[in-house]
């Protein structure tokens, strides 16, 4: 008997996304001045959410078609769009909102208008994990962007891509509209060019106050992001991270001004002179040449110019981040792929070793230093419920810090020849900080098994959202150690104090289980520990539930598109790591048994 292809209707999601035959992620968001729900899609494309029941109403291709199009031009009051503009159930329709803003040397098109009001439901905001309108991205629109073509110009580049590639997930997904010609993803390179030949001009000025540092900083960091989900891979984000390694090393720290009685012995490339960077001129009157009499300052943060008073700390733990995990694929011997090349990670090998060196400038001092800027480049506009939400969030940030730190570690670890001894001080030291950091937030993670739901706590709070997040982290780091020294570990009979892989995998799948049914936007923040621990699981059922996770997330870019299919090769058995896992097993087995 031959199918017709034709679907039943979803009997589930909101009444809209079924008249608009749109997937509903059911996701029940409370705004309030609207009654009732909305579901996330309704509300990115800011149109009303209706969940009552009724009967949907029939309506022939050519009339909804027309519909919606006059529907749209309606909206947006006359303004000037592109064709693809009209399909897209992701984009918000283009008003004259006079909260948009722009550098003063751009000149904003209506589809780029369109792009601004996107930003704030953007995967940038979510990536980064606080709320519009007190995020780190928002300031950087507000703030930064508003004064620097360059920063304005990587916004719009980010946000048309993203748009441009979510377009392409809904038709890939739904089917509802065909492809059409489309100039999102076009623009999207324009702005990026725009901004790199900005940041050149820039550069060639010279950088000479923390405001410019700044920009600078944010720019090269949204270039980087952009290279991971648009872009061609490592080779190009390799050269945007030695530009900040330039900037931290060459411009910023040259910039210091130290009294001549006191100036101490200090390399442009020191630990010590970074601490002096960041809060020593908090105990020294001194500060960056040129920065308090510079008129920029005023605008960017306090007159006293300090770099603690931007967003550099944030953006520069951030780009950290970006390096973990990375063994299982850039490990000794590893088979570069497309998408998988080395990424230089020197940076983060700076901060480790002034880590392992107990120098005031340690990734502890980085992170509280970067968590506690918002007060400080936000200013007096930073409200009180917005300094509170940082206070109960920053435990479980504290958490997920810590979990990148071990899992660098590991990495690190991983790459060096390595003895069948578990008796080497490096494996051990790496358990013994796994165990203490368990010991540390042992309520926080309690609170995560706990929790049914992100929807505990109301009011429109990201603590729960936190709490996941960093728990799913924690335990994806045990399961990251058991995938790379499982066969070094002793026999069940000899206690390490490690919890069991086959248990790390199975918290990381029930948090992400529980995280995705109340928040599903929130997948694309644990792509790689959904990644471990779908790899580490013999369940096929949750095997497949993460290929589906991980395929979903496709929309936000090529990265995860590149993830999904890795993936999907391990489980099938056609990827050179499936078999260096079955053999570890293998092993594994070989030596409990004997």
């Amino acid at each position: 008997m031959y199918k017709t292809g034709r679907k039943a209707r979803s009997k589930t999601g909101c009444r809209t996304c079924r008249i608009r035959k749109v997937k509903c992620d059911e996701e029940r968001i409370v705004v309030d001045n609207k009654k009732e729900p909305q579901c996330r899609r309704c509300s990115v494309a800011r149109i009303a959410c209706e969940w009552k029941g009724g009967p949907i109403p029939c309506r022939s291709t050519t009339g909804s078609r027309k519909s919606q199009v006059s529907g749209i031009h309606a909206s947006s009051h006359g303004s000037m769009r592109r064709p693809g503009d009209l399909q897209s159930p992701l984009l918000p329709a283009c008003t004259h909102d006079s909260s948009l803003q722009a550098a003063n040397s751009l000149v904003l098109s209506g589809s780029d208008r369109s792009r601004l009001n996107y930003l704030r439901d953007s995967a940038l905001v979510t990536l980064l994990g606080k709320h519009w309108p007190w995020s780190t991205i928002s300031y950087a629109y507000h703030r930064v962007a508003v004064k620097e073509p360059m920063v304005m110009s990587m916004i719009l580049a980010t946000t048309a891509c993203e748009i441009h590639r979510s377009r392409l997930h809904d038709c890939d997904s739904t089917r509802v509209y065909p492809q059409i010609s489309d100039s999102s993803d076009i623009d999207g390179r324009v702005h990026y060019g725009t901004a790199l030949s900005r940041l050149r001009e820039v550069l060639a000025e010279g950088v000479k106050t923390p405001a410019k540092v700044e920009a600078i900083f944010i720019t090269l960091w949204l270039m980087i992001d952009y290279e991971n989900r648009f872009g061609s891979g490592a080779t190009t984000i390799n050269i945007h991270l030695r530009g900040i390694e330039s900037i931290l090393h060459n411009h910023i720290l040259p910039l210091l001004k130290y009294e001549e009685s006191s100036a101490p012995a200090i390399t442009a490339g020191s630990p010590e002179a970074a601490v002096v960077l960041f809060h020593g001129s908090a105990e020294d009157p001194s500060l960056i040449e040129g920065a308090a009499s510079s008129p920029i300052d005023s605008v960017a943060g306090p007159s006293d110019g300090r770099l603690i008073y931007t967003a550099v700390p944030l953006f520069l733990l951030w780009t950290l981040y970006f390096f973990t995990p990375g063994a299982l694929f850039f490990g000794p011997g590893a088979i570069y792929e497309p998408g998988f090349e080395k990424v230089n990670d020197d940076l983060f090998r700076f901060f480790l070793r002034a880590e392992d060196e107990d120098t005031p400038l340690n990734l502890g001092n980085l992170y509280r230093i970067s968590r506690q800027s918002p007060s400080k480049f936000w200013g007096e506009a930073y409200p009180a419920k917005a300094q509170l939400d940082d206070m109960e969030n920053y435990p479980g940030l504290a958490l997920y810090h810590k979990s990148h730190v071990v899992q660098f570690r590991i990495t690190e670890l991983f790459r060096q020849p390595r003895s069948t001894s578990w008796k080497e001080a490096p494996y051990r030291q790496i358990v013994d900080e796994i165990v203490k950091i368990a010991n540390e937030f042992e309520m926080l993670l309690s609170s995560a098994k706990a929790a049914p739901s992100c929807d505990i706590v109301g009011d429109g709070r990201r603590v729960m959202e936190t709490i996941y997040w960093a728990a799913i982290t924690y335990y994806s780091t045990i399961v990251y150690f058991h995938l790379c020294f499982d066969r070094l570990l002793p026999d069940k009979s000899m206690q390490t104090g490690l919890m069991s892989q086959e248990k790390a995998v199975s918290l990381v799948l029930e948090l992400s289980l529980k995280l995705h049914r109340s928040r599903p936007h929130l997948m694309v923040r644990i792509t790689w520990p959904l990644f471990m621990a779908g790899v580490a699981t013999a369940d096929k059922i949750y095997q497949d539930w993460v290929s589906i996770r991980l395929r979903e997330l496709g929309r936000y870019g090529q990265n995860y598109s590149r993830v999904s299919r890795r993936f999907d090769d391990i489980i099938r058995g056609s990827d050179p790591f499936a078999y260096s896992q079955k053999q570890l097993s293998t092993s594994r087995q070989n030596n409990n048994t004997g």
